[in-house]
């Protein structure tokens, strides 16, 4: 039986077709849409996926949001330098073209989406005098705008080939054709999408605009009446009208208006080769050339140790402490430095508060519970993994045959949140003062990490502790 009506639609495009996107999306607008929201949570998210790490830290790195080119080696620092609406709209824009962009997209689908990306970056473009959150707002709401339809272009649906039949017949319109085939309108889905996803009141606004919408409402029409125009040609009255419009809202010259359009078709088209939609950048009326070469992915080895990638990070933490960032900004970069520099499969910073270690910062699978769960006595009395570190001052390495032998460094606690894994513990002092610990294992492996690995380890916790002291020194 065919599906009718867009609460059928909404409900099959967000619990079956694609019910990873739902949750992730979810997940990101929830934690960047909190104030209190901290940068190594943010992180988290990207971190489960190395896919999506690795196009957030190609992407933080291109002309657009690094014009100084000097590398973004964590996202933890992308997070800090492009700000938690910048990844945001990164993430979303990732994680639609990967969601939406099979093997053999439908013609229908690459040609809405080449739309979305033109539409975004000219909508972005006209905001440029706003601050860069105002930017990337405008940005995702003007890629989105036809999340509905483009969604149900990349569903596995019979309707799919239903409509796509009566929309080559020709015999109706095509708005009359979609309403015949699914019960409802495109805009339609895309609203209830935007509800259900809480996709913010940009784009629920542009879909159906107030009688006064604001500058960051009608952006987002305008870019979207531009990509469509654009379509029928540059030379066009359709073109002719939009153009006029947009000079009226940007306070521009008429021939002005026209030259920065040409260039945000050309920006248009580098975005979204940049993003990973080649295949739509054809389709994109720019004057780059129609052959466009696919971009090289970098994609990171989920854990397993990266050389250059801890030197990388290394030199970062040493501009960190040039640039005066604050002391949790330090701890998040090696924390990322551990994970996916030094392969380590969970890691968590913990600070010392009375006599009690609490986990501050965690990274990895399994760790979500660490932040509540994740308290462990330290008092003169207790013998274990964390007071042992503390004891030793210095960094400690368990190997799998020593759990066995060292039963009483895992207290009832330790083995209910943590579990018994091979492990590297260090604390990190100030003077004689413990104030923070570092802990790390391999928990889906459960097996020993190697002698470069604990080595890699030690020289990040000396050169955490060398930065907490110059940061002091120069406070």
């Amino acid at each position: 039986m065919a599906l009718k009506g867009r609460d059928a639609w909404v409900e099959q495009l967000s619990k079956r077709e694609m019910p990873v996107l739902a949750g992730i999306l979810t997940e990101l607008n929830a934690l960047t849409g909190n104030d209190d929201t901290e940068v190594n949570q943010l992180a988290d998210v990207i971190l489960k996926d190395a896919n999506l790490t690795s196009q957030v830290l190609r992407i933080a790195n291109s002309v657009h949001y690094n014009p100084s080119s000097y590398p973004i080696n964590t996202v933890s620092r992308a997070i800090i330098l492009i700000g938690f609406t910048g990844v945001r709209a990164i993430c979303i824009s990732v994680m639609v073209i990967d969601s939406l962009l099979g093997k053999e997209p439908r013609e229908h689908l690459l040609e809405i989406m080449a739309q979305s990306f033109h539409a975004a970056v000219q909508a972005r473009n006209l905001m440029k005098g706003a601050n860069t959150d105002v930017q990337e707002e405008v940005f995702i709401a003007a890629l989105l705008y036809h999340l509905g339809q483009m969604a149900f272009w990349a569903s596995g649906s019979n309707s799919v080939e239903l409509l796509d039949q009566k929309l080559a017949q020709g015999d109706i319109p095509a708005r009359e054709a979609v309403d015949d085939v699914l019960g409802c309108s495109f805009k339609s889905i895309s609203s209830a999408l935007a509800d259900n996803w809480n996709l913010g009141e940009v784009l629920k606004q542009a879909l159906y605009p107030p009688q006064s919408p604001t500058p960051k409402v009608a952006a987002v029409i305008l870019g979207q009446q531009l990509s469509e125009a654009a379509t029928k040609g540059w030379d066009s009255v359709e073109v002719d009208e939009i153009v006029k419009r947009i000079a009226r809202f940007s306070g521009v010259s008429v021939a002005d208006t026209k030259k920065h359009i040409l260039d945000g078709a050309d920006e248009a088209a580098s975005v979204a080769l940049t993003y990973g939609a080649e295949r739509v950048c054809h389709l994109i009326p720019s004057r780059m050339e129609k052959e466009l070469s696919k971009l090289g992915e970098e994609r990171f080895k989920a854990m397993e140790a990266d050389p250059q990638l801890q030197l990388n990070i290394l030199r970062e933490l040493s501009n960190a402490v040039m640039e005066n960032l604050d002391v949790n900004a330090i701890f998040q970069m090696v924390l990322e430095g551990l994970h996916r520099g030094v392969g380590l499969e969970r890691v968590a910073l913990c600070f010392l508060r009375d006599d009690t270690v609490q986990a501050k910062f965690v990274l990895g699978d399994n760790t979500a519970h660490w932040r509540e769960q994740f308290q462990i006595p330290v008092g003169k009395l207790e013998e274990n993994l964390f007071s042992k570190a503390i004891k030793l001052k210095e960094s400690m390495r368990l190997k799998a045959s020593d759990i066995s032998q060292n039963q009483h460094l895992y207290s009832p606690k330790i083995s209910e949140v943590i579990g018994k894994y091979p492990s590297f513990v260090s604390g990190i002092f100030i003077g004689n003062r413990c104030i923070a610990l570092f802990y790390a294992d391999r928990w889906k492996l459960g097996e020993d990490m190697s002698d470069e690995q604990f080595q890699s380890f030690r020289h990040f916790m000396l050169q955490t502790q060398m930065s907490l002291q110059m940061l002091a020194e120069k406070r």
